[in-house]
């Protein structure tokens, strides 16, 4: 994701920290929805921290709910 996607070199991809990498994850996806020119769905409310607390342990453990 953060070579292809976000397009980071792969030397600043496999040094940055994870949250980290979910925070630039989640702006790129803040950003493509705000430069829609085809409009589309208003975005939702951001999720409570502890709510994406809850999902990085989820995915780093291999776990789904």
């Amino acid at each position: 994701m953060a070579t292809g996607w976000l397009g980071w070199p792969p030397d600043l991809a496999w040094s940055t920290p994870l949250p980290e990498l979910f925070l630039a994850m989640d702006a790129r996806i803040e950003w493509v929805q705000m430069t829609n020119p085809f409009g589309g769905k208003p975005a939702k409310e951001k999720p409570k921290p502890s709510t994406v607390a809850q999902k990085l342990r989820q995915a780093l453990a291999g776990r789904r709910d």
